[in-house]
């Protein structure tokens, strides 16, 4: 199957992309609740560490999907598993990155 350069450039960026994706979207929830008072420990109705965790499992789970789905749709090339296994730990790192910034919401108390 031919693939184009844009199509397996995002496939291997998508982990990465992914990540700062969600590390944009966390602090923009954080520094809203933090920057409104009446929003301390909700926003939406939705306690903001709540909101952040799903955030982070929305996050791993679209990096999942996206790779398993991708993975073997990508360009033959002097070294066939290159591109899937820079994918998969690009993908691995943009997991432990998710993992570690989610983790700071059980840990670290917010807007202190």
């Amino acid at each position: 199957m031919r693939t184009g350069f844009s199509r397996t450039f995002l496939f291997m960026l998508a982990g990465p992309l992914i990540w700062a994706a969600h590390l944009l979207f966390i602090y923009s929830v954080h520094g809203t609740v933090c920057a409104r008072p009446a929003w301390h420990g909700a926003w939406a109705g939705i306690p903001a560490p709540l909101v952040i965790l799903v955030a982070g499992l929305l996050a791993l789970a679209t990096m999942a999907a996206v790779y398993l789905r991708l993975h073997k749709h990508m360009p033959r090339v002097a070294t066939a598993r290159f591109i899937p296994w820079l994918a998969g730990a690009l993908n691995l790192l943009s997991a432990v990155a998710i993992v570690w910034e989610s983790l700071a919401v059980l840990l670290v108390p917010a807007c202190g």
